[in-house]
């Protein structure tokens, strides 16, 4: 693997077998900067897994993580009865699940301080001189730093322009069933569907190719030039 990559990482959802054979694979060192795009927990067996495999990455190595819906949502059922129990839902029991060793109590309580506050520091984007990272996704027609945070989170993978700025953006939350990531050039989804049975996409952005691992331990690269759509 080169140097100095630039790595986007998809929606993990609690996909740990996934997202370890994924950093085995892709090896991220600390000359490359890896940006997790949000919805690490909720719906997969184990995010506890995932997010204590994240908190050790970020000790040796440039990591941002961006804040998801589901992350949001996280955090708003930790203040309020009633969005928690909405959030339960929607995978919220599976995720408060793998804090229980015997997986059978979901009790918000057993979530450790040290990992709110891991997803407290998620970011709304990144920007860098040629990218925006997104969760979701972002208006078109609005400079960046003016948009609504509920866009950057919840705004799907639909009807997409290029945005003012001609940066390309790139973003999860649209969960694309064929499990290829959708590539418009000006604009990228890497939500590939990986606690439904799809694949978990690390993106060297600059190396243009696409790093895949399901749960069943499989792994698959692919040539992001080839699934370009004109």
């Amino acid at each position: 693997m080169g140097r100095d990559r630039l790595l986007a990482i998809g929606d993990i959802h609690g996909c740990r077998t996934s997202l370890e054979l994924l950093i085995e694979t892709v090896q991220p060192t600390s000359d490359d900067l890896l940006v997790i795009l949000g919805d690490v927990i909720s719906r997969g067996p184990d995010t506890r897994g995932c997010i204590e495999l994240l908190m050790e990455l970020q000790e040796t190595r440039p990591l941002i993580c961006l804040m998801g819906n589901h992350e949001e949502m996280m955090l708003d059922a930790r203040d309020s009865e009633i969005a928690c129990d909405s959030w339960m839902y929607f995978g919220g029991e599976e995720m408060l699940l793998s804090y229980d060793p015997q997986y059978l109590r979901a009790d918000i309580e057993n979530v450790p301080e040290t990992h709110w506050e891991f997803l407290e520091g998620f970011q709304d984007y990144f920007e860098t001189d040629h990218e925006i990272f997104v969760h979701g996704m972002i208006d078109p027609d609005v400079p960046l730093q003016e948009q609504d945070s509920t866009e950057f989170r919840w705004r799907k993978f639909t009807d997409v322009r290029p945005h003012l700025s001609g940066k390309q953006v790139i973003c999860g939350h649209t969960s694309q069933k064929s499990g290829i990531p959708v590539n418009l050039k000006h604009s990228i989804c890497i939500d590939t569907n990986a606690c439904r049975g799809g694949w978990l996409t690390c993106l060297d952005v600059n190396g243009e190719v696409a790093h895949q691992t399901n749960e069943d331990g499989e792994y698959r690269m692919l040539d992001m030039n080839t699934i370009a759509e004109e």
